[in-house]
Parts: C-alpha cells; sequence; structure tokens
C-alpha cells in the first residue's frame, strides 16, 4: 500500500549510508530498552523489511552483532531470540538518557581533565568512545577535556578507570587566558563541531518536512506502519548526531548553535507518533515469551514526558 512518506523514505535510505548494525541497535534501543530486550529473528526481518532492508541484510548485521559481543541468542525450537548482552544493555542504557533528555545542565566555569599515561594511549583507540560518550575532547596527546556541569559522577569515574587503569582525572579545574574569539576556536577544534552543527543542520532539513506534514494531523488519522517507519529512522539518524555532541553548555557554543532545534524537531515527532509505533511493535513483535510486552513506566520520560494511551 502507498504512504505519503514513500518518497521520504527513499530519500532517507538512498541517499544516506545506514549501517545495519547501526540500525539494529537502534531498534533494540528505542523499541525494546524497556519491553524486555529480546526479539525473535523473524519479527525483526519483518519490521526491517518494511523499509525495503532484505532478510539477508538483517540476518547479516545481526550476525555481525553477535561476533562483536553486541547479542545474545537463545533458541526455542527452530526459532531464535535475540538480546542485548549485559554489558551492550548497560551501554545502551546510557546513551538513551542523552538520547531522550531535555534537561540542559548549568555550567560552573570549571573544567575536567583525565591524562592517559603513554603507555597506555594505544587503549585510547580502543576505549576512546568512554571518552566521548561523557563529553571530552582531545585536548592534547593523551590529554582529554570536558566541560564541568556536575556530571562526571562515580560511575563515569570507574568507568574511564577501567577502560583506562592508569589514567588521571583531574576536576573542577580552571582556565585563564582565553579571549572569547580564542574560546570560540578553541572548542571547535577540541570537539569537531563544525561537523556536528553541519549534522544537526541536515538533520532539521530532513525531518522537517515530516513534521510539517504530521503536526496537525489528528491522532486517529496516523498510520501505525508509517509511525513505526518514521520513529525508527527518526531515532537512527538523530542518535547518529547527538551520541557524538558533547553537549557543551550555552555559552561556549554561538547563538545560532542548531542543537536546540534538532533536539525540539526531534521531540515533537516523537511525541506525535509515539503511541501508533509503540502498539505496532507490540502487536506485529514476537519475544521468546510471546507478544513483545508494554515498556515499563520509565519509557514514558522520554523528552519530558510520553502519553500512555
Amino acid at each position: 500500500m502507498e504512504s505519503r512518506f514513500d518518497a521520504f523514505y527513499s530519500s532517507a535510505i538512498d541517499h544516506h549510508s545506514i549501517s545495519g548494525t547501526s540500525l539494529v541497535i537502534t531498534f533494540l534501543g528505542d523499541y525494546l530498552c524497556h519491553s524486555g530486550g529480546g526479539i525473535w529473528m523473524g519479527s525483526l526481518i519483518k519490521f526491517m523489511e518494511s523499509l525495503s532492508f532484505n532478510q539477508r541484510f538483517v540476518r547479516s548485521s545481526v550476525f555481525r552483532l553477535k561476533q562483536d559481543g553486541w547479542l545474545d541468542v537463545k533458541k526455542q525450537g527452530r526459532k531464535s531470540y535475540y538480546f542485548m548482552t549485559p554489558e551492550r544493555f548497560d551501554e545502551v542504557r546510557a546513551a538513551n538518557r542523552k538520547i531522550y533528555s531535555v534537561e540542559s545542565a548549568s555550567w560552573n566555569g570549571k573544567w575536567n581533565l583525565v591524562h592517559i599515561p603513554s603507555s597506555t594511549l594505544l587503549d585510547a583507540k580502543v576505549h576512546g568512545k568512554t571518552l566521548s560518550r561523557l563529553g571530552f575532547g582531545v585536548l592534547d596527546k593523551g590529554v582529554y577535556i570536558q566541560a564541568d556541569q556536575g556530571q562526571l559522577d562515580a560511575m563515569d569515574i570507574d568507568a574511564i578507570n577501567q577502560a583506562f587503569p592508569n589514567a588521571h582525572v583531574f576536576q573542577h579545574a580552571d582556565m585563564a587566558g582565553l579571549t572569547q574569539r580564542d574560546m570560540q576556536s578553541f572548542i571547535y577544534t577540541t570537539w569537531e563541531l563544525q561537523r556536528i552543527q553541519d549534522d544537526y543542520q541536515a538533520f532539521c532539513q530532513m525531518f522537517n518536512p515530516v513534521w510539517q506534514q504530521l503536526k496537525d494531523m489528528p491522532t486517529e488519522e496516523l498510520n501505525p506502519e508509517d509511525c513505526f517507519k518514521l520513529r525508527l529512522l527518526l531515532i537512527h539518524f538523530y542518535r547518529r548526531i547527538i551520541i557524538k555532541d558533547p553537549l557543551l553548555p550555552g555559552e561556549l557554543l554561538p547563538e545560532d548553535w542548531p542543537g536546540g532545534v534538532a533536539q525540539s524537531l526531534a521531540m515533537n515527532l516523537y511525541k506525535k507518533i509515539h503511541l501508533s509505533a509503540r502498539n505496532y511493535v507490540t502487536e506485529h513483535g514476537e519475544t521468546i515469551v510471546g507478544p513483545v510486552p508494554l515498556p515499563a513506566s520509565d519509557y514514558y520520560a522520554r523528552f519530558g514526558g510520553l502519553t500512555a494511551s
């Protein structure tokens, strides 16, 4: 059946590089993180086929994720059910807190630093995602910096120490002598903000037309399958950007920084379609214990609060 969004789907899939492994993780993290976390391979294939990704694409993506320690499999008869491993599940939950948050922390003007001795610098290439996820940028060889917004807690420091056992963590440091112009150049270089800025602008150009079509549409007129596909693509593309965004305080960003506009767009569109999309997955997905269950209560805290019915 034709959809008003067919042209959008074709453009999104044909003109943007979509990793199968990343798309599967987006699906599991967005739809199943609060609903048991597992899915039958047959259901996953059907969901992905709705976006024209074939069975081979899905199976090869799942195989790579299993090889890389992302997924475990449980067999029941001839059926295979896939779950995120506990370590990766925790990683996805941490990413979700960043994706769906609408809170902005205040900045005290201080900085946090992590120094990694040269003997373990090779580990930085392997575990660099840990620091990037926490908002650290590269200040110099072996030195990483983060704007201190009170977000570096004991759990984060423990994660840093696990990734880099010999690391030195310094908190609440001052930075003196930089003019406003120097500071702007510093943050754009340290965190590669130009690329993030460009990605946010492209995201808004991509999804704003979808929002314009949907914003005044009555909920009962929303097509559940379209809502499922739109939500999956929305979070897939938004997640790719915000995971890399250090979420620097507003005082350090230019006035026309597009991150806030992108967040509002993602939030408004998500709130509009989440319920129909959720119901589509619970009605068509199969887990090892039966249909996909309704999500737990903390799911509804996303983007400042979702309707449950």
